[in-house]
Parts: C-alpha cells; sequence; structure tokens
C-alpha cells in the first residue's frame, strides 16, 4: 500500500462541492480576528520572555500574519525582533570566548560573526573583561588564565587594545 488515500466518486464530489461553497482555501482572503494572539507589544514586554521563547515566537510563521496586519502585529514583530537581537548580541561574545578556547581560528570567527576580528575582539574584550572581575561564590566568572589564552591568541595576529586607560599595552591590563 503506497499510504494514498483512496477517494470514491462521490467523497471527491463532495470535496469539489466544499470547494465551491467556501472557495478554494488557497485564495481566500485571511480571516480577520476578533482577538489577536497574546504577543509582546513592546521591547520591555518581549524581553519579558525567555529568549528561546523569543526565538520560538519568531520563527513560528504562524504567529505571524502575512496579508492584512494590523499596526499590533507590526508592534509586536518589531519587539520580538528586538528584544530577540538584543539577547543574541549579549551571547555573541560568549560565542566568540568559547570558539577560540575550542581552537576555531580567528578568520572561522570573523567568518561566523559576519564583521571584522576587530569588532569580535571588542565585543569579546567588554564581556570578558567584566566576567574575569566578576566573583561569585568564590569563582570568576572566566578564568584569568582563559581570559589570557584568548587575548593573546588576538594578539598574535596585532588584534590588540591600544586605547586602554592610555597604557597602549600590547594585552589587555589586568587590575
Amino acid at each position: 500500500m503506497s499510504g494514498r488515500v483512496a477517494l470514491s466518486a462521490d467523497e471527491f464530489a463532495g470535496l469539489n462541492t466544499i470547494t465551491e461553497r467556501i472557495g478554494d482555501p488557497q485564495k481566500r482572503l485571511p480571516v480577520k480576528r476578533d482577538k489577536p494572539p497574546a504577543r509582546p507589544i513592546t521591547f520591555r514586554a518581549a524581553e519579558d520572555l525567555r529568549p528561546f521563547e523569543l526565538a520560538q515566537l519568531w520563527c513560528d510563521r504562524t504567529a505571524w500574519p502575512i496579508d492584512e496586519r494590523t499596526q499590533y502585529d507590526e508592534l509586536s514583530e518589531l519587539a520580538v525582533m528586538s528584544a530577540l537581537a538584543a539577547w543574541l548580541r549579549r551571547w555573541q561574545p560568549v560565542a566568540i570566548h568559547s570558539a577560540m578556547l575550542a581552537g576555531a581560528h580567528p578568520e572561522s570567527i570573523m567568518g561566523a560573526l559576519g564583521n571584522s576580528l576587530q569588532v569580535a575582539f571588542e565585543r569579546w574584550y567588554e564581556w570578558a573583561v567584566r566576567q574575569r572581575d566578576f566573583i561569585t561564590s568564590g569563582s570568576q566568572g572566566i578564568t584569568a588564565e582563559e581570559f589570557d589564552t584568548v587575548a593573546r591568541r588576538f594578539a598574535a595576529l596585532g588584534i590588540r587594545r591600544n586605547d586602554l586607560d592610555g597604557e597602549g599595552s600590547d594585552l589587555p591590563n589586568r587590575r
């Protein structure tokens, strides 16, 4: 058996009758919604969602009407898009750090980021300094060794922070 469903002549005729009565479902205009689905319409409301909820909502094409969009649809899509972009931007330095420690070639990181190595370094550095200096329950966010390892890999390519505190060091200064 091929998995196809065979229709009798009467059943097939019944489908034609339904199509005539309600119209071709591929050509029907979208139904106006009385109540819009519960979606955030502000950045703050969208940011309150967990990041994976935002990602799921963003990729759920059934949540976003294509035709006859309302201001609610437009504002909601903008809010979700903006909040998701903010989350992803905050996570980029973590991914850069992990990729460098895993041995990824810096050029590959540049390609994955879609930006220059200098931008990758700046995003990583801003995050890494805070993580290195952050102590909770007696542990650092990242170890000084991890910080130095990644900083040296960038420095080996000529990517460094020369404007830090006006000292012009090759590696970021540790305090």
